[in-house]
Parts: structure tokens; C-alpha cells; sequence
């Protein structure tokens, strides 16, 4: 059986011991070298033939933005997932990396329980790495392994065919949104196709930790013509803002349209979790117009949350095509589920909500 060859590139010997067992506990792939650097590590690439690069965002010499910059150059093929540590420096350069190219990040462990870390990471890449295996082998014709019985079968299911006529939605009350992994560059894109006059209110959740979706917050309001904040207790759903739901917790829309975090358990283990925000979001604005956007993702969040959606409000979605999807999980499972009014590729979303938003329906 087939298993990725893995570069693990980390300036700490400690750490690349522990991302290591990580990698090979998923049965999924080998590390087949490691590096201390980037230097080493584009001498790595040059000399094997690597499927995967897990790269450290803080590094001496050459840092893992200059690094992630030259791999995407020289091998835009090879996928590269960045390893942070966290807290606000980290985040600013994780996001930043996530904007010229990285596929992800994962966390390096915080506590010193060694085999909770362990399958933490395992979990993330486990599912990372399916992906990547379901990308190599669809249009090869070779079969796709299914290295681990206990995951999704590595296949790319058809999805239902969609309505020929579905339900339209002439104006908007509110566009809620929703992502997860490849979900920055995407939201970005849309954002900037909305421009400086777009007057209705949106609420996103990205799947992201703490400090994080206070970065990217930051992030997308100097990059677009909108206004953006990481929300917080009390802020108030008003248009032309978007709120982001801020990472490690749930955003709730109250029946005044105002917002409340939540310190709930997390939901498709995820926090903040889409499905919460649009169940209360279906109750606040029952009757009312609703535009669902369901973004690159991993897993199913936002399904049966848009299942309620549908039944409390005039419900239009919108799912990003699997074409232009880095990981196509969040809207192919809204497609699956029936629930999909429409798919797009990313670069007409944009536009698309701008027109129902005008009432052109």
C-alpha cells in the first residue's frame, strides 16, 4: 500500500521527533526525511521525491514564510501544512502563510501530556493527509487505498444532482458564511469581490483557535473594502460589517440581533461551529431572507445547521464547487444532504451574493 513520503522541517530536534511518531501513527504516511531548516529542506526537495511538506513557522535563517515562498515556487504540486506554536506572533505569521499557500497548520502540543498532543495532531493529520492521498490518486485511474477502516472511504462520492429549478431569494436580510481549511485565501477572495458598498450584515465562522480569528479579522479589513471584527459579547448584527466568529468559542445571534459567545462544548468537534450559529441565526430571523455560503472545509459543520435554516427562514445556499476547493468536505456534504441551491466556483461567489443581495434573483 501506497503511503505519503513526508519532509518534516523543524529547527527543533524534540519536535521533530514528536511530529514525526505523529505522521506515522496515521498509517497513511512515512516520513521519509526531516530538516532543521529551510536551506536544508529545499535541498531535501531537490533530492526526493516528497508528497507532503510539514513546515515550522518559526526557524532561524530562512523562516517558514521565506521557505513556504520558495517550495510553492519551485514545487507549487507538493502540498505544505504549517506547524505553529501558537499565541499572537504565531498567529500572525500562520495566517499569513495560509495566504501564500500553506494548505493548513496544526498546533505544536501546549501541555505535557505527550499522548493527548499526540492524538491531537494525529486526528488533524489523519485527516489531511486523506485528502491528499484522495488528490493523487482521482484521475488516474489507480485505485484509492483506504489505509485506516476507522476513516471516511477515501473515495470521491457523486454528489445529488441539485434542483433544475431551485428556490430563489430576491433581497437579503443577513449572509451567514462558513469554512474551514483553505477557507482564508477563499473568504478573502469573496470579500474583496464585494467591494466598499455592500450594505448587508455577515456573520463567518472559520475554523480556527484562539488569537487567530483575531488576526485574520485584522487581516481581511485591511486587505478588503469592508468593514470586518472579530465579534465580541454584546456587538450588534448591523449591515455592511461582517463578525467573525472569535476562535474557542460559539457565536449565537440573540433574538435583538445581538451577539453572544458561548463557552459550550465543541460541535463536529469543532468551537466555534457553524451549525450553532446558524440554528440560532434560523431562530432570530425566522421568516426572514437568509443567503447561506458554505466555503472550503474539512467534515460536515454547517449541514444540519442550513437543515434548519431551510425550515425557519427563506433559505438561499450557495456551495463552493469541488473544483475550486481545497478540501471539498463542508459543501460537498451540503450538497449531499439536497441542501445546495447552487454551486459555484469561488471566483463567481462573489458576485452571485451581490446579485441576490440587489434582489436580482
Amino acid at each position: 500500500m501506497y503511503k505519503l513520503k513526508v519532509l518534516v522541517v523543524d529547527d527543533s530536534l524534540v519536535y521533530r521527533r514528536i511530529i514525526t511518531r505523529a505522521v506515522e501513527k496515521t498509517n497513511i504516511a512515512v516520513v521519509d526525511c526531516t530538516a532543521s531548516g529551510g536551506i536544508t529542506a529545499l535541498e531535501r526537495l531537490e533530492q526526493r521525491d516528497i508528497d507532503v511538506v510539514l513546515l515550522d513557522v518559526f526557524m532561524p535563517q530562512m523562516d517558514g514564510i521565506e521557505t513556504l515562498k520558495e517550495i510553492k515556487k519551485r514545487y507549487s504540486h507538493i502540498p505544505v501544512i504549517m506547524i505553529s506554536s501558537g499565541g499572537v506572533d504565531g498567529a500572525k505569521i500562520t495566517v499569513e502563510a495560509l495566504r501564500q499557500g500553506a494548505m493548513d497548520f496544526i498546533l505544536k502540543p501546549s501541555n505535557g501530556d505527550a499522548e493527548y498532543n499526540m492524538d491531537i495532531i494525529n486526528r488533524h493529520l489523519n485527516l489531511l493527509f486523506s485528502q491528499i492521498l484522495i488528490d493523487k490518486y482521482i484521475g488516474t485511474g489507480k485505485p484509492v487505498p483506504r489505509p485506516n477502516a476507522s476513516l471516511a472511504p477515501l473515495s470521491s462520492p457523486k454528489t445529488r444532482e441539485l434542483p433544475q429549478k431551485p428556490t430563489t431569494l430576491c433581497g437579503v436580510d443577513v449572509v451567514v458564511m462558513a469554512s474551514s481549511t483553505g477557507g482564508p485565501n477563499a473568504v478573502e477572495e469573496v470579500c474583496k469581490a464585494l467591494g466598499s458598498n455592500f450594505s448587508k450584515p455577515i456573520l463567518l465562522v472559520q475554523h480556527m483557535p484562539p488569537d487567530f480569528t483575531r488576526i485574520f479579522a485584522d487581516f481581511l479589513a485591511k486587505r478588503t473594502k469592508i468593514q470586518v471584527k472579530e465579534a465580541q459579547e454584546g456587538d450588534r448584527v448591523i449591515g455592511g460589517r461582517m463578525l467573525i466568529a472569535p476562535g474557542g468559542y460559539h457565536m449565537i445571534v440573540n433574538a435583538d440581533f445581538s451577539i453572544s459567545l458561548t463557552d459550550d462544548a465543541p460541535v463536529n468537534g469543532v468551537k466555534p461551529a457553524a451549525d450553532v450559529l446558524f440554528k440560532s441565526v434560523a431562530k432570530a430571523y425566522s421568516g426572514k431572507r437568509v443567503l447561506a455560503v458554505i466555503l472550503t472545509g474539512m467534515g460536515s459543520d454547517g449541514t444540519e445547521g442550513l437543515k434548519i435554516l431551510k425550515r425557519s427562514c427563506q433559505c438561499y445556499s450557495i456551495t463552493q464547487s469541488e473544483e475550486s476547493s481545497v478540501i471539498y468536505g463542508m459543501p460537498r456534504s451540503v450538497d449531499e444532504a439536497g441542501l445546495s441551491d447552487e454551486r459555484l466556483d469561488l471566483k463567481d461567489i462573489g458576485r452571485r451574493i451581490i446579485e441576490i443581495s440587489r434582489g436580482r434573483c
